[in-house]
């Protein structure tokens, strides 16, 4: 089955004239964009854009040369990736401005965004996932304590500016991270930008505190041109308050955390192979986790970013990649810093957890129910058919 490397080495040589932006182009700029393209490419929107193929070009002279991995679980194929559409026909015409990146240590900000200008003047604005680093991971989990993070409102703001500066239409794109935050974006930017988003992507992306954004008139007004994919064994995307017009898309490998990364989906042409369900546990997980999150108390809350952020102070490394090369100190360090933590503050930590085996154990039983509903109606259904 072919991944998104085999739709550059099969499509490359056709134009977005010959073959229009698809679901696999959306894919592909979210993955290439974890390369570090901030490096090469100014932080502004009045510069004049860079070709597509210059800025890989730069990414690569930047890594000196070398197909360099972006992270410790980003692997150097993105890189590899990157070159081979810079050097295809359909990539290298394309045009890049204004890549605008934001790191911050407290509160934990990790916020990347670019724009590619397609032939035709298309704006496709791209928002980046989790990077490597451990303030990217805190900001995670930021989204699960909290209404609005840093990035949410950076988003938005990307966003009307690009939109400003440049006429055309839009299309928004996200993995991971950067989808909840292309989704955020889109429902909280100025009208008049919404009416220019020809489409918006959303990779795998976790969800928000709520439901109420799905019946809020911004929704229903992305709705048609709204396209969610989430793996087959999803767990990022089942995350706190989701959509359910996700298409499920089949993955190189079967572990959820493991089809999260885009280079394992798979792909059928210009579209994704899809499939009709979930498996059993994404969907354990989907209801586990969300009744879990949903049930912290506000004190809970703040004490799970307390901890948080306190274990990642006592790493004392700015990404995984650090970690993994100083594992034994990273580890003290983080042990140091949890034990440090005052004993009513590890008491509420540790209640964060209690119920848990009881809450995925009634996970479990209402999938199955769910599941022998559907199967049993399914076959009535097929013995009725089969009866006229």
């Amino acid at each position: 089955m072919s991944t998104s490397i085999d739709f550059v080495k099969q499509y490359g040589g056709k134009t977005f004239e010959e073959l229009p932006f698809c679901d696999v182009d959306n894919l592909l700029l979210c993955e290439i964009f974890y390369m570090p393209f901030e490096k090469v490419i100014y932080d502004r929107y009045d510069r004049e854009p860079v070709s597509f193929k210059e800025a890989c070009d730069r990414v690569f002279a930047y890594n000196g040369y070398k197909h360099v991995a972006a992270g410790l679980v980003l692997p150097k194929s993105i890189s590899v990736k990157m070159m081979a559409m810079a050097n295809s026909a359909r990539y290298r015409d394309m045009k890049m401005v204004a890549c605008k990146t934001v790191f911050n240590f407290n509160p934990a900000i990790q916020f990347a965004a670019v724009t590619f200008i397609l032939p035709d003047n298309t704006l496709v604005v791209v928002y980046r996932g989790t990077d490597d680093t451990f303030v990217g991971w805190k900001e995670d989990f930021d989204i699960y304590t909290r209404i609005v993070v840093p990035s949410h409102k950076l988003g938005v703001e990307y966003l009307n500016n690009i939109a400003k500066a440049y006429k055309g239409d839009i299309i928004i794109c996200g993995h991971s991270k950067g989808g909840n935050v292309a989704l955020y974006s889109a429902l909280n930017c100025n009208k008049t930008v919404r009416k220019r988003i020809a489409r918006l992507y959303n990779n795998d992306g976790p969800g928000f505190h709520d439901y109420r954004y799905l019946n809020s008139q911004a929704y229903r007004e992305l709705l048609p041109n709204y396209r969610h994919f989430v793996p087959s064994n999803s767990i990022i995307g089942m995350l706190m308050a989701h959509d359910d017009d996700y298409q499920i898309v089949k993955s190189t490998h079967f572990f959820g955390m493991l089809q999260h990364a885009p280079y394992t989906w798979k792909t059928n042409g210009a579209s994704f192979a899809t499939k009709e369900d979930l498996y059993f546990m994404a969907k354990v997980t989907d209801i586990g986790l969300r009744k879990m999150i949903f049930s912290l108390s506000d004190n809970q809350s703040v004490v799970f970013d307390k901890v948080m952020e306190t274990i990642v102070e006592g790493v004392g490394q700015v990404n995984l990649t650090n970690f993994a090369r100083n594992l034994g100190s990273s580890v003290r360090g983080m042990v140091k810093a949890f034990r440090g933590l005052d004993e009513e503050t590890r008491k509420v930590w540790n209640s964060n957890f209690e119920g848990a085996g009881k809450i995925f154990s009634d996970a479990v039983s209402a999938v199955r129910e769910k599941d022998t509903v559907n199967r049993d109606a399914d076959e009535r259904a097929a013995e009725l058919v089969s009866e006229a």
